[in-house]
């Protein structure tokens, strides 16, 4: 079992020994900063590995015990394993022992071993009841079954025999999942001579590798990893578990604010977050609303929390909770918080974070409340439909992987066989679409209620609307996610026969047009009128006053030049209009010419070969142009290869010789 991307943390009250007990253990004095060596106490986090064999080294985090700095020990326990929850024989358990505790539950620590320190102090008789207080202490924690080793660092007494247990329990200790993005929160940042910013951090999730890209976030700021190192020793990549420190380029202290990380993917912050709040015994009841200061991961916030299925917390009890935050902060599904007084002396609570991008509850509605509650039970089919139902477009299953940091394939079967009847899923090559019914239902009234009123505008018009324009339906949030749902929406429209299409273009099913007699008179004039003008673009002044001596409006003229492009009967070229048996007459006689005429063909002599004049020879060229059948090269025309090979293929005599 691999083991080496564990991280050990310390916990305890204030002067039990914690950080001389890791310099015992590993040989390492984690205070390093000045103000911490005056006071004799760790300030900020300290950092050390231990290795216990030549497969196994642990990271470890010293945890300062003092209650000043609770929001050190939540950024420091976001990454731990397993802890040792250190108690001086001379003192017992203490406030903060006990504080500790109830964070490191909240946190989702599992694992530990009771560290008895400073047994060198106490006699035997005492020693031994300050053991049965523990034990007391512990019975309903998640340490109630962890050993409890009797150590002293003055003497080393006991030293061996924590290293033992601390060796059997890595060992049952399964590898962190590494699936999903990476995630660290970064919780120092230094310069050093020669490398420049260095920042560390213990890795949530996921997996990096040096030459990944690694965005600073909030800001989505792209840096470059110069160096990354993983207990000292350079490495090609971290993952969850290790303490990592990266040498990055293009990150200057300037950018940093605390509680940002470092991701491998762009993650959206969020300023409003629902919760799963429990409140610690002999903690302060709750009210409906309330001030407190929120620590996730290095984030320390002032923030307001609306409780949301009841009025009121009281002490040991939990709820449901939206968070308002005064600033973005980037989180996830199930994510760690502590929240304290807003005086900062006293520990609430914490809880997890159950929605990073809720939906407001102000109102509190009954409805709205009920889904929260069964996103908080964790059934993934519940969090998967509620990503999807708070989604104004539709949601990918690569998304929603991202959003909830884990496998792709891990949402298949969930998504295939258990969610709610009001999700429905669309299946690509690549992907899985996933929409609300009531979504669905509405962007196919907006393709059928669109394509309505076109018609309407355009009654002559055969054609409807082009794929590209039936996209404007998402606004513009137009991408690949997009353009499959469309297919499908079309796909299913046309299967129930609402929609059919003609040629490139979508129209409505019964669409049909109808021509009275009378504008049937007026198309034919018309078609005739353009022809007659034979080698003469026609504008469309032109067009207006010839409707006039046909008693028509501009509009009926408007309509008949609608359906005559429609049925391409006639060109609308540059504002200029033209009958299509001239055009197809002069694509004959210029390709007749450029396939005999190696040097080209300038305007002047395409203009006296058409017998027209000057404005309609270049209208026609340039169409050609656009076409690909002709590459204007300075003052001459000339057949691209393109054409010439195509050309070639349906008639062997023409020679590729341009």
């Amino acid at each position: 079992m691999e083991t080496e991307h564990l991280i050990m943390g310390t916990a305890g009250h204030v002067d039990h020994g914690k950080t001389s007990l890791v310099k015992a253990l590993s040989g390492y004095d984690c205070d390093t900063h000045k103000q911490e060596k005056e006071r004799g106490i760790t300030i900020n986090l300290g950092f050390s590995h231990l290795d216990l064999t030549e497969d196994i080294s642990v990271g470890i985090i010293d945890v300062p015990g003092h209650a000043d700095f609770i929001k050190t020990m939540v950024a420091g326990a976001s990454g731990i394993d397993f802890v040792l929850l250190v108690i001086a024989a001379d003192e017992g358990i203490m406030p903060q022992t006990k504080e500790h505790l109830e964070i490191m539950e909240t946190l989702g620590i599992t694992k530990g071993i009771v560290v008895l320190n400073k047994v060198d102090l106490v006699d035997a008789e005492f020693l031994e009841l300050v053991e049965e207080e523990i034990t007391d202490f512990l019975k309903d924690s998640f340490l109630k079954d962890a050993p409890i080793v009797k150590v002293s660092t003055v003497t080393n007494e006991g030293i061996g025999e924590l290293l033992a247990e601390i060796t059997k329990t890595v060992q049952t200790i399964p590898l962190r999942k590494a699936e999903g993005l990476f995630r660290m929160y970064i919780d120092r940042i230094f310069t050093q001579k020669g490398f420049g910013t260095i920042v560390n951090g213990s890795v949530i999730s996921g997996i990096l590798s040096q030459t990944d890209p690694v965005y600073l976030l909030p800001g989505e700021k792209e840096l470059r990893i110069r160096r990354l190192e993983h207990h000292g020793n350079e490495v090609s990549q971290v993952r969850a578990g290790d303490r990592a420190s990266f040498n990055l380029v293009g990150f200057k202290q300037k950018y940093f604010k605390h509680g940002m990380i470092l991701s491998n993917k762009k993650i959206k912050p969020t300023n409003l977050i629902d919760v799963k709040l429990n409140l610690y015994r002999d903690s302060s009841e709750l009210g409906l609303w309330n001030q407190v200061i929120f620590l996730l991961g290095t984030n320390r916030l002032m923030v307001r929390i609306h409780l949301l299925d009841t009025d009121t917390l009281q002490s040991g009890e939990n709820c449901l909770a939206q968070v308002y935050l005064p600033q973005a902060i980037i989180t996830q599904l199930n994510d760690k918080f502590i929240i304290r007084n807003s005086s900062g002396n006293l520990t609430l609570g914490g809880g997890k974070v159950v929605d990073p991008y809720p939906l407001h509850h102000r109102r509190r509605r009954t409805k709205q409340v009920e889904i929260v509650k069964k996103i908080a039970e964790g059934d993934l089919e519940e969090i998967i439909a509620a990503e999807v139902r708070k989604s104004a477009l539709p949601v990918s299953q690569q998304n929603l992987a991202e959003k909830l940091n884990m496998a792709p394939d891990d949402l298949i079967e969930t998504i295939f066989q258990k969610l709610p009847n009001d999700i429905i899923f669309y299946q690509s090559a690549n992907d899985i679409i996933l929409l609300h019914k009531r979504m669905n239902t509405a962007y196919q009234n907006k393709i059928l209620n669109g394509l309505r009123e076109y018609h309407l505008k355009n009654p002559l018009k055969n054609s409807g609307r082009t794929f590209k324009e039936l996209m404007g339906i998402f606004g513009e949030d137009q991408n690949e996610i997009t353009q499959v749902t469309l297919n499908q929406l079309l796909s299913d429209l046309n299967k129930n026969n609402k929609l059919k299409k003609i040629g490139n273009t979508w129209i409505l099913h019964d669409h049909e047009v109808k021509i009275k007699d009378d504008l049937k008179l007026l198309i034919k004039h018309t078609e005739e009128f353009i022809k007659m003008k034979g080698n003469n673009a026609v504008d469309i002044k032109e067009i207006y006053n010839f409707g006039k001596s046909e008693t028509a409006t501009d509009k009926d003229m408007d309509r008949v030049l609608v359906y005559l492009i429609d049925n391409r009967s006639i060109y609308l070229l540059q504002q200029k209009y033209l009958h299509s048996s001239f055009i197809e007459k002069a694509k004959k006689i210029l390709i007749k010419f450029l396939t005999e005429n190696d040097a080209g063909i300038k305007v002047s002599e395409f203009r006296d070969l058409m017998e027209t004049n000057r404005t309609t020879a270049l209208i026609l060229l340039e169409s050609f142009d656009n076409e690909n059948i002709t590459l204007r090269k300075g003052n001459f025309r000339y057949l691209t290869k393109k054409f010439l090979k195509q050309l070639s293929s349906v008639h062997p005599e023409v020679h590729l010789n341009n």
